[in-house]
């Protein structure tokens, strides 16, 4: 989730753990410490696979912020007395570690049980901003902050703070539901596959986006909650396998591979093998592609595994969103351009 929200959903857990003794103080240093697991971003890393994929992994771990709570429990008790010890390490563990699973509930994907190396922890059940789960804890912030002694305060944190979980709930809930119809379609279809996400879209938890992998190709379709019909339209995409199996000894890309839990792509633009992350995106506008290696001759040399960007019409592609969730009929048709690479 964005940094905002996660200050947000800190400063709710804050004012649950501690709101009794200090309602401003409670939701404020319930915020400061909740944001600390995204100050990873400021970590230089020698190329940008490494900084995408290094994002998100020691210092959202649930084992190191579990090792680390009592130890920032004691300095922050040592300034400020507010609180009890045993408050404060309350807090300040399910700060971090609520941040972490909110994280973990996205696509990007978060290295929960870090050192320990699993795929990173994808959800794909809430967009990384969504102003439905953000707003209500917007409301519940500024209300303690602003009016901390009045009982419609209380209320409105305490209301929103449950809205919030719902939500969540909500947004599960549905994406279990959409896995279930797309596996019924799959086994109806004889489509093999090895990988299956179904992740929410831009914003919203009403319109889903179904993303089906094998070893030769991938499958991408849309399906809203709204919809009373079965029928699932997948559009299939080649997958590159005889470009995987060329550079399948480059260390990027078994980088990418575990990170993405094998929803990759391999292209070849020009001379260049470029690497994408399916799960990010709508096809063809995807969000992290990587430059892998540079075809020289009829040798693959690797390169610094940089990013390619692309021009996306990020404000297109949302109005397409909210078009598509209540008219199934509307198509995605937009292509993006290349702006650079490293």
């Amino acid at each position: 989730m964005d940094t905002i929200t996660q200050a947000l959903l800190g400063g709710a857990v804050g004012y649950a753990v501690a709101g009794k003794t200090s309602r401003r103080k409670a939701v404020l240093w319930g915020a400061a410490i909740a944001v600390l697991p995204d100050l990873d971003i400021l970590i230089p890393y020698d190329n940008d696979l490494d900084t995408m994929t290094y994002h998100r992994s020691w210092t959202h771990s649930w084992l190191i912020q579990t090792a680390v709570a009592p130890a920032i429990a004691g300095v922050l008790h040592r300034v400020d007395k507010t609180f009890s010890f045993l408050i404060w390490w309350l807090l300040v563990w399910l700060a971090l570690v609520t941040h972490a699973g909110l994280d973990a509930l996205t696509v990007y994907g978060t290295q929960l049980f870090w050192p320990f190396m699993p795929p990173p922890v994808s959800g794909g059940s809430v967009f990384i901003i969504d102003p439905t789960y953000s707003i209500p804890l917007l409301a519940g912030f500024l209300a303690i902050l602003l009016r901390p002694r009045r009982d419609f305060s209380d209320k409105l944190m305490r209301y929103g703070f449950v809205f919030s979980c719902l939500y969540l709930l909500w947004g599960f809930s549905a994406q279990q539901w959409m896995e279930y119809q797309t596996r019924q379609t799959l086994a109806e279809r004889n489509i093999q596959h090895t990988h299956i996400k179904v992740s929410a879209t831009a914003f919203n938890t009403l319109l889903w986006r179904i993303l089906i992998v094998n070893e030769e190709h991938y499958y991408e379709g849309f399906r809203s909650v709204f919809e009373t019909d079965k029928s699932l339209t997948l559009n299939r995409y080649d997958r590159g396998r005889p470009l995987i199996e060329s550079v399948q000894t480059l260390p990027s890309l078994h980088r990418i591979k575990w990170f993405t839990n094998g929803l990759f792509k391999l292209e070849q633009q020009g001379t260049q093998i470029i690497a994408t992350d399916l799960r990010m995106g709508i096809e063809p506008a995807y969000f992290f592609r990587f430059k892998l290696a540079e075809q020289n001759g009829s040798a693959l040399e690797a390169t610094e595994p940089n990013r390619v960007r692309s021009q996306i019409q990020r404000e297109l592609g949302v109005r397409w969103v909210w078009e598509r969730i209540w008219n199934p009929a509307v198509q995605f048709n937009i292509t993006p351009g290349i702006a650079g690479g490293g």
